[in-house]
């Protein structure tokens, strides 16, 4: 592949034409937290697969393990389907808006 210019004449671009960086600051997305029901084996499962880092609150109630799940909306999707696929036996509950702060009910 041949230069179609000198390089002689290759310069950084005038201080004028710089480009100019956006200061617009994003929203963080809305967060979920989503309730799984699961034996004590497939925990360790859960844990030990890519949904193992969504994991923010565990429980055990009569010989189960209550999980929570704290997801963006947009990773909903990927995590039923990664719950099916990997834990068919668990028993997914309720989604329910993360609230940040006590103050924001």
């Amino acid at each position: 592949m041949a230069l179609t210019q000198s390089l002689d004449k290759l310069s950084p671009q005038p201080a004028s034409k710089q480009v100019q960086h956006s200061t617009v600051i994003p929203f963080p997305s809305a967060r979920a937290l989503l309730l799984v029901t699961l034996t004590h084996a497939h925990l360790r499962a859960l844990l030990h697969s890519p949904l193992g880092v969504y994991v923010v609150n565990t429980e055990t109630v009569r010989e189960e393990d209550r999980v929570q799940l704290d997801i963006a909306r947009e990773d909903l999707h990927f995590t039923l389907y990664m719950l099916l696929t990997t834990l068919p036996a668990a028993t997914i509950g309720p989604l329910k808006r993360r609230v940040s702060h006590p103050s924001a009910r």
